[in-house]
């Protein structure tokens, strides 16, 4: 077997095997930087941020503050002012979510993704979105990324969604998303980060 045919096998058995991840990486240093950099936010269970989203659909839009924690599998989400409407509150796991209305309404929702889009009309892809907001891709699906320097994601697909990082800001010695715009058809959600806090560790 030619040694220029070879590396094109082992390429392909990779993908026969299943590996439907594409990285498009700036260079193999960039790559390199960008494999470590996942495996240390992939250890990162305990963050919190604060800032501010906005969402536009074909139907309606709005802004509003955020206050978002993550303690393991758990997390709140705060979203403050939306519509004048007063408060948001919503808190449990990926599979289940309790969301409180500032009308003192609340309810169980076992299908996360939809727990926003049931109480203000937001398509917002909670279970996804944990991770894009790190700079990472949402465990158990197929994506594709492009990567820049320093290892840091420039653009990530997945699950039909589109995440486009414009800013990233230095804290706990790490590089997070400051500034990102996920999009998927006309459905369009920008989330500004004024502050990250990773493990007790705030900037």
């Amino acid at each position: 077997m030619s040694s220029v045919l070879r590396p094109s096998i082992v390429i392909l058995a990779a993908l026969l095997a299943g590996c439907a991840t594409i990285v498009h990486p700036g260079g193999a240093a960039d790559q390199a930087a960008w494999q470590a950099r996942r495996q240390r936010l992939a250890g990162v269970d305990d963050w919190h941020l604060q800032g501010r989203i906005g969402v536009t659909t074909p139907h309606r839009g709005g802004s509003a503050s955020l206050d978002w924690r993550e303690k393991g599998d758990y997390m709140t989400l705060l979203l403050s002012g939306p519509f004048g409407l007063g408060a948001v509150r919503l808190q449990g796991t990926d599979k289940v979510m309790q969301v409180r209305d500032s009308k003192g309404r609340s309810w169980t929702s076992y299908t996360p993704e939809n727990a926003l889009e049931s109480s203000l009309g937001w398509p917002l892809p909670i279970g996804s979105l944990r991770y894009w907001v790190l700079g990472l891709p949402a465990p158990g699906f197929d994506y594709k990324v492009d990567v820049g320097s320093r290892g840091l994601p420039s653009r990530l697909t997945q699950q039909g969604w589109n995440v486009r990082y414009n800013a990233f800001k230095r804290s706990a010695g790490l590089f997070l998303p400051q500034n990102l715009l996920v999009t998927r058809g006309a459905t369009r959600i920008k989330l500004i980060v004024s502050g990250w806090s990773l493990g007790g560790a705030t900037q």
